[in-house]
């Protein structure tokens, strides 16, 4: 299902531009899925430096704020299972946190969602989770699910919910991963399993606690911009604001399933995603200049993936470097449509 570079002129573009990539990080692989359904995958730098392998299709990336499009899909299949409503009350499923609104107002899944509660970026102090990045540590060590419910508890929304245009936030969707969870009655991780990697075939799509042996011994080292070492983010107090890790592979078969939803309940969430239900913002996903797309950080890893709704061209780009990828995966993804289409 997957090819290599080797006498395809998009092949080779695709493993020139990954290689110009890795020069400035640790590694990277990108993947490439055209509007057939062609996969093409490249690798370039190390794993771990100095001198670690090449990245592949199988290696595991943090992938960082990725993770929210996972987060938003399980709600939306919970909608379309028919267990709760987008319009309820993240409240009625976390009471720890109750009253969350403002003028009058609650806040519901799809203002956690849609970036659009007014919560905080994030309730980590600033400063102090600063300082930590910039010594390679993990300024969410610590943070559990109790952390969580009393950072949510002793914020103040900023803005009445659904108002304004969308703010970004790991303390929401962290929230939402645990109304979630809970109303499931299982962890974040397994939720994931069951109701979107496994279905999929993303055999490798799975939070840190549930890595087996295997996949830890193929997961890269992340690496922040000086070139060290950065910890792990294991976010296990918030996992859905960031906590999965992934491979190219799997990330390619995500954006597959964007393009040709499959059928049934999971095929129904996810087009439900995919509808703009905040300016230029779906569920999970940013909708604007024609693409479907999201970016991830960590404290050693970045990610990008993005899709053209409109032609099922997608890429899905991974690094182990703290150095954005946000450019670097645009002009992948327009240069590589370019240069598949059909000649006239």
């Amino acid at each position: 299902m997957t090819e290599e570079p080797g006498g395809d002129p998009t092949a080779d573009r695709l493993a020139a531009a990954v290689s110009r990539a890795a020069r400035r990080r640790a590694g990277v692989a990108a993947g490439y899925v055209d509007r057939q359904g062609r996969i093409l995958v490249h690798g370039a730098g190390h794993t771990r430096l100095p001198d670690g392998p090449a990245p592949d299709q199988r290696t595991l990336f943090e992938i960082g704020s990725v993770t929210k499009t996972f987060t938003a899909t399980l709600l939306a299949c919970a909608v379309v299972a028919g267990e709760v409503d987008l319009d309820t009350p993240v409240a009625e499923l976390v009471p720890e946190v109750a009253p969350l609104e403002r003028d009058g107002v609650p806040v519901t899944l799809k203002h956690l969602a849609t970036h659009t509660s007014g919560l905080t970026r994030i309730f980590v102090p600033v400063v102090r989770g600063s300082v930590e990045m910039l010594r390679g540590r993990d300024p969410y060590a610590g943070v559990d699910e109790a952390a969580l419910v009393a950072g949510v508890r002793g914020s103040r929304l900023k803005r009445t919910p659904g108002t304004g245009r969308s703010r970004y936030s790991n303390t929401g969707m962290g929230l939402l991963g645990l109304a979630l969870a809970r109303l499931a009655g299982t962890s974040y991780g397994e939720l994931v399993r069951t109701r979107i990697a496994g279905p999929l075939g993303m055999a490798d799509t799975a939070t840190d606690e549930q890595l087996t042996a295997d996949q830890r011994a193929r997961l890269a080292t992340g690496h922040h911009r000086r070139r060290s070492p950065a910890a792990p983010w294991p976010l296990v107090g918030l996992p859905g604001a960031g906590a999965l890790r992934s491979t190219v592979h799997d990330q390619l078969l995500w954006l597959r399933a964007q393009a040709d939803p499959p059928t049934g309940d999971l095929g129904d969430a996810i087009r439900l995603t995919q509808q703009e239900h905040h300016r230029d913002t779906g569920l999970g996903w940013m909708l604007h200049g024609g693409l479907q797309w999201h970016n991830g950080g960590t404290g050693g890893f970045r990610s990008y993936v993005a899709i053209v709704p409109e032609t099922g061209d997608a890429v899905a780009v991974l690094a182990n470097h703290a150095r954005g990828l946000d450019l670097v995966g645009m002009r992948l993804l327009a240069g590589l449509s370019r240069a598949s289409r059909p000649a006239r």
